[in-house]
């Protein structure tokens, strides 16, 4: 089975050309999954009202159906969607023939960067998806740095997480560290692709990577643009959710709070006979 990571530039307003330059990757790499990065199709968008969402649905979402149906690929792709109450998602559309899923990013984030807050409504609800025996679990960004959505992901049986991603290099740094840390602690293999190019004002970092259940790369990009096919072995990845441990829950409602004792220092005290 191979997975394709395209870590791509997404062009602020030109969604005609984002979704040809996803076409030129699908039609000529054969491959069971396509992975774009976050926002992807609309470009990394400061406000998501400027977004021409029917456009945008003309130019590349149908046409993305219609190139997974005859490709035979599931393809992961980053968007910004409109809820039918005029609220925002950014999401990762899964498109598996003419059929489209969602996944809603969970954890928004408002920092130096961006205020996604803002923009958007958050997600609840994971989603697992299958291909050929495999199961990946889904997350947007900031997700991955849920606990208790790795961990759904992790007992629910699920062979390895796919995390899309719009981060500069500044951001991917600490990031990766706690990528890494989930893939040890939940024994669970970790797909990154970050964004790269900065159409949005913001240089996104690339560095995108697939992480072992040890924490090490088994393959890392450039901070460029940059594609890295992903042969997996179902066997293998299979043998390792096996043997995957559970991780005990521990609770922590009875605990132990201890107000410190605020003393004044005696001026008459003796001094400390190794400091003088």
């Amino acid at each position: 089975m191979k997975v394709t990571l395209v870590q791509s530039r997404g062009i602020v307003g030109d969604t005609k050309v984002n979704y040809f330059k996803a076409k030129m990757r699908i039609s000529n790499v054969e491959s069971d999954i396509f992975v774009f990065p976050e926002m992807y199709m609309s470009g990394y968008v400061k406000d998501v009202k400027s977004v021409n969402f029917p456009t945008m649905k003309t130019l590349a979402i149908d046409p993305l159906k219609e190139l997974s149906h005859y490709s035979g690929a599931t393809v992961i792709c980053g968007c910004p969607t409109k809820n039918e109450d005029d609220t925002y998602s950014d999401c990762a559309l899964v498109f598996d023939g003419r059929k489209t899923y969602t996944y809603a990013k969970m954890a928004l984030r408002a920092d130096n960067v961006t205020d996604e807050t803002a923009n958007y409504v958050p997600g609840s609800e994971p989603m697992i998806i299958s291909r050929n025996g495999l199961s990946f679990g889904l997350a947007v960004g900031h997700d991955i740095l849920i606990n208790d959505l790795c961990r759904f992901y992790a007992e629910n049986g699920t062979d390895m997480i796919i995390c899309i991603s719009a981060l500069t290099a500044e951001q991917m740094e600490p990031f990766m560290k706690v990528a890494r840390a989930r893939a040890i602690e939940f024994s669970i293999p970790i797909l990154v692709c970050n964004m790269t190019g900065n159409d949005s004002g913001v240089e996104m970092g690339g560095l995108s990577a697939f992480i072992g259940i040890d924490g090490e790369y088994i393959e890392s990009c450039t901070s460029g643009s940059d594609v890295r096919e992903i042969r997996l072995d179902p066997e293998e990845i299979k043998a390792q959710t096996a043997a995957r441990k559970s991780i005990p829950k521990f609770d922590l409602s009875d605990h132990k709070r201890i107000e410190m004792e605020t003393v004044e220092a005696d001026p008459n005290a003796p001094a400390c006979p190794l400091f003088g």
